[in-house]
């Protein structure tokens, strides 16, 4: 059980286990699923998509918080824009991992992808 010490001097300490809220939290993947953040706006050195040595399945591309029309994002060549869970696109470890897109002006794009094992 948690307690709250005040020492008088208007700052409060909490002790002990703190409540987390149920089942809320985070739920921890352990390196098998990730999501990859392209800064739509930015105008510096490219960042290429990472692929891992057995390749990588894309499942979702998230485009809610990009500004404009996104109407196609490919990896490497490859079209991922279509990219569902049900139906997730395969990039193989030999993919250049080069961005691109079509209508986006600024904002984010969140790609979701999954390691594949060697």
């Amino acid at each position: 059980m948690g307690y709250e010490s005040n020492t008088g001097l208007n700052v409060s300490n909490y002790y002990g286990p703190r409540g987390t809220g149920g089942t809320r939290g985070v739920f921890k993947t352990e390196g098998y699923q990730y999501e990859f953040v392209w800064n739509l706006e930015d105008t510096g050195l490219p960042f290429k998509f990472p692929i891992y040595p057995g390749g990588v399945e894309v499942v979702a591309v998230d485009d809610s918080f990009a500004e404009g029309t996104v109407s196609a994002v490919t990896i490497g060549g490859v079209a991922v824009f279509a990219a569902t869970e049900a139906a997730p696109v395969m990039l193989a470890a030999n993919n250049t991992g080069v961005l691109a897109q079509t209508g986006g002006t600024g904002g984010v794009l969140v790609i979701r992808f999954r390691n594949v094992a060697v």
